[in-house]
């Protein structure tokens, strides 16, 4: 492909560069994906649209590095995307993950020591919870890589290019709470209440990003390990049936349908977790 398109996207307001590269990874995916959906639908492809949005993602991740190079420039894509250093995005990740799992125990402690909830003996014991936790982890890690590269190592790096820090990072916040309702309508409407949490935890989630791993430099490490920490122990939690509310308090404080993005009690420690990186993200060294 000769360099003209390419260089003209460059000139494009952010939005626009957006929408032309998702644009482009549709064009390429959809040949792919169309016949997949079909045996899907015949019930021949096992796992339904797995396949399909999987090869969405690997479309995605092919295009990226050629979309930085020709359109931004860059001679190091992946590393501007957010894998610089890899000591640093790995102790990025140690501390990001021990975060998270520490806020999600903060929220079980606080809701046994207000007499809101009880241990659930039975499944607090035996290789069960191992393996939930085993699963819990993998699952928690492939959902941090696969969002944090997307969000916060893509599309708010995109709008950066041509808005203020604070405006990309709110609209990024916006997509990235949006794009958890591309459901049907009965679903959207049972996930109404997460909103507001989804939308705090990408403004949560994007400090982190902007936290240095090095002097003058960031890297995915912190998001990413922050991300799964929080998937993690709230998988723990409710697949491992750890705890039982006592019905002391209405749902909303403790999160409807046990989910602490739709309480009161898991914004609150959103705020403070947000606080705590706002300021982290803006310390001397980076």
């Amino acid at each position: 492909m000769n360099k003209w398109p390419w260089a003209k996207l460059t000139g494009f307001p952010p939005l626009g560069r957006v929408l032309m590269f998702l644009l482009i990874v549709v064009v390429l995916w959809a040949p792919l994906a169309l016949p997949l959906y079909a045996l899907a639908g015949q019930g021949v492809l096992p796992g339904g649209d797995i396949f399909p949005t999987a090869l969405l993602y690997v479309v995605f991740l092919l295009v990226l590095p050629r979309w930085e190079r020709r359109v931004r420039g860059e001679t190091q894509p992946w590393a501007k995307v957010g894998f610089a250093g890899w000591r640093g995005l790995a102790r990025g990740m140690a501390v990001g993950a021990a975060l998270g799992a520490l806020s999600i125990a903060v929220l079980a402690v606080v809701q046994l020591g207000l007499g809101w909830a009880n241990v659930d003996l039975a499944g607090a014991r035996g290789l069960g919870l191992l393996q939930v936790a085993a699963v819990g982890a993998l699952a928690a890690t492939a959902v941090g890589w696969s969002e944090e590269v997307l969000f916060r190592g893509w599309l708010l790096r995109e709008l950066e290019q041509g808005w203020t820090p604070g405006v990309a990072l709110g609209v990024t916040s916006l997509i990235f709470a949006i794009a958890h309702f591309i459901k049907p309508l009965d679903a959207i409407l049972a996930l109404l209440p997460q909103f507001a949490g989804l939308l705090l935890l990408g403004f949560v989630l994007g400090w982190a990003r902007r936290i240095a791993i090095a002097p003058g430099e960031t890297g995915l490490g912190h998001p990413v390990g922050l991300h799964a920490g929080l998937v993690w122990g709230y998988y723990l939690l409710e697949v491992g049936n750890l705890l039982r509310p006592t019905g002391r308090v209405p749902a909303w404080v403790t999160g409807l349908d046990g989910n602490p993005l739709a309480g009161l009690l898991g914004l609150t420690l959103l705020a403070g977790l947000g606080v705590l990186l706002f300021r982290w993200s803006r310390s001397p060294d980076r």
